[in-house]
């Protein structure tokens, strides 16, 4: 039985990394999109020139096989934000767990 002890100094650093990331709140497996919109004001700038819309963000994300663009209001853009690269960072250490587990199995290694 593989333990704690018997791993390599990296993949308990790893594991370490993965557990301080999962501590902090917020996670999405999603994209930022920026885009330029109208609104409903009669005279606003935004109705004359399509480089003068209104900046809004959204996050992309599949939920239950589909694409949906979540809107995401200007207070919420940091935390998002967060939450997005939270995601790309789990990603990235399980990516170099997994690498490292192959590396155990080719080498017949506990």
């Amino acid at each position: 039985m593989l333990t704690r002890s018997s791993l390599s100094a990296t993949e308990r650093r790893l594991f370490s990394l993965l557990h301080q990331i999962l501590n902090r709140p917020g996670l999405i497996r999603g994209s930022l999109v920026e885009m330029g919109r109208t609104c409903g004001a009669k005279g606003c700038r935004c109705k004359r020139s399509t480089e003068q819309r209104h900046r809004a963000l959204y996050v992309a994300v599949n939920l239950q096989g589909k694409r949906r663009m979540l809107y995401v209001p200007q207070e919420w853009e940091d935390r998002i934000r967060e939450w997005v690269d939270r995601y790309g960072q789990v990603r990235g250490v399980l990516e170099q767990l997994c690498l490292a587990c192959i590396g155990r199995l080719q080498a017949r290694k506990e």
